[in-house]
């Protein structure tokens, strides 16, 4: 009879899994009647419904968890303090209200990890929330609405997020003391954006193929260190990093490559651009009524145009190295003797004529450019060029430019075949 019975039950569980499943309260029960502070294993299985957590509790998925809602309301609402929640996918298709967030987090001291977020608006948002962690997750939008989004949030840490196809990879306004690390932001208006908000450090971030890599926007006291804003060019307005506004700004060891502008500086004072590669962009660094900042030990090379400035003075302009520069070593300490000017003068002349683009690097252009220089208050002066290619921090070269060495070194060989030949024949 007991035999039977189970040989019954498998049966139903084969043919009818829908109802048998059904009988399973719903997530939202089960978080309920969790025990304050204690541990919630999500069984596996797919959550048409929202959930809200008001108290200190850890979700963790056991596997294949997967949390759905089109409602008009977050499909995770997280509140108080002290959640913890992980091993979740969650999946938002409300297609009509642009200011709701997948998940929306208020309160202090929530970990998220290791979460998969499809939003059809916002992806997470963190309103007045402090000593918030996220970090090895991922956020896929509809490039309606932004990513992450902090507002009036402090102290908070964000690492290891693949942020796509998004309108701003990470927003932060009224935000300060945050820290952003180890991001993969792609297809974005701006993949790090910051509005009045100090004291935060973005650090080993990759932020690529958006319109701007990082735009900082009225903030003090922040730090950009060991980042990639590269192929940042998909609109005429374009720039790898855009400072606006901004005084107390350290932006060192970056790579700026392949933008429309590798660093954008307006409005701004005090900032330190240090030991960063600025490199096959169509303006390397551009400055804009921007004073008493420095420029100081970076590399720019392949640059369309190195350098252009508009109404700025005043600024430290030192021990670079520009691949355009007539460099000349006497003494052996590594400082060319000839001061260089940078002289937007290819930028200007292929704007009246596009066709010059044509004789980019060409050595006439480099004469014609020293006996017509361009005007006097573009012009940024380096007194000590430096006579270093700058590595990065592995000790090696950047990749483009190996390449660029293996080709020049096969063209010359192609040449001297073609010169031997042309001779043997003669």
């Amino acid at each position: 009879m007991k035999i039977t019975y189970i040989l019954f039950l498998s049966l139903c569980l084969l043919l009818f899994p829908n109802s048998i499943s059904a009988e399973r309260p719903s997530l939202q029960v089960m978080i309920d009647e969790a025990e304050a502070g204690g541990t919630l294993i999500i069984p596996p299985g797919y959550y048409e419904e929202n959930i809200a957590i008001d108290k200190p509790l850890n979700l963790i998925g056991e596997r294949d968890v997967t949390i759905n809602s089109c409602e008009n309301a977050p499909v995770v609402a997280i509140s108080g303090d002290g959640v913890q929640l992980g091993n979740v996918s969650i999946e938002q298709c409300n297609e009509d209200n642009s200011e709701l967030a997948a998940v929306y987090v208020t309160g202090d001291q929530h970990h998220l990890s290791n979460l998969k977020i499809q939003s059809s608006q916002m992806g997470l948002q963190l309103f007045e929330a402090n000593q918030i962690v996220v970090e090895e997750s991922a956020i896929m939008g509809t490039r309606k609405e932004n990513g992450i989004d902090l507002w009036k949030t402090n102290d908070s840490t964000i690492r290891e997020m693949k942020i796509d196809t998004i309108l701003d990879g990470i927003y932060m306004e009224q935000s300060h003391r945050n820290t952003i690390v180890q991001n993969v932001i792609e297809n974005a208006r701006y993949g790090i954006h910051l509005m009045f908000t100090n004291d935060t450090v973005i650090e080993e971030n990759q932020s690529q193929h958006n319109f701007t890599g990082a735009m900082v926007m009225e903030a003090e006291n922040v730090l950009i260190k060991n980042n990639d804003f590269s192929f940042n060019n998909q609109n005429v307005n374009s720039q790898g990093l855009l400072l606006y506004l901004t005084s107390d700004v350290v932006a060192e060891n970056n790579v700026f490559a392949s933008n429309r502008v590798g660093a954008f500086i307006e409005d701004s004072s005090d900032a330190t651009i240090s030991k960063n590669i600025f490199q096959s962009n169509t303006i390397g660094a551009q400055w804009k009524n921007s004073s008493d900042n420095q420029l100081v030990s970076n590399t720019f090379n392949g640059n369309v145009n190195d350098t252009q400035a508009n109404e700025s003075a005043n600024n430290i302009i030192i021990n670079n190295y520009w691949d355009a520069a007539l460099k000349l070593d006497i003494d052996g300490d590594g400082v060319s003797e000839l001061p260089h000017a940078a002289d937007p003068y290819f930028m200007a002349l292929v704007q009246r004529i596009p066709e010059y683009q044509l004789f980019f690097q060409h050595p006439g252009i480099t004469l014609l450019k020293q006996v017509f220089n361009g005007p006097e208050d573009e012009l940024l002066r380096d007194l000590e060029p430096s006579m270093v290619y700058a590595c990065s921090e592995n000790g090696q070269k950047n990749e483009k430019q190996i390449v660029l060495w293996f080709v020049g070194v096969a063209f010359i060989f192609v040449n001297l075949l073609i010169i031997q030949k042309w001779r043997r024949t003669t």
